[in-house]
């Protein structure tokens, strides 16, 4: 497949690769890339994986509830 068909085709070759096909991108007909599934492969699962304490040692400070809003409800009038 050329870029510019990879371009305009891109969430459709995401699909084909996730089922396991593999698609060779070609520039001026040569090729210069192959995308291949990375399922099964040694790589880390990354998909919803959120690091408590992340920021921890950079200074980084929640400050209030965050289980309040931000603004007073009364203030959301004038969003509005």
């Amino acid at each position: 497949m050329n870029v510019s068909d990879a371009k305009t085709h891109f969430s459709s070759i995401v699909d084909l690769v996730e089922k396991g096909e593999i698609v060779v991108i070609c520039k001026r007909n040569l090729p210069v890339a192959k995308t291949v599934s990375l399922r099964g492969a040694e790589t880390p699962d990354f998909k919803h994986r959120t690091v408590i304490g992340w920021a921890e040692g950079t200074g980084a400070k929640i400050l209030g509830d965050l289980t309040e809003p931000a603004l007073p409800t009364g203030d959301w009038d004038m969003m509005k």
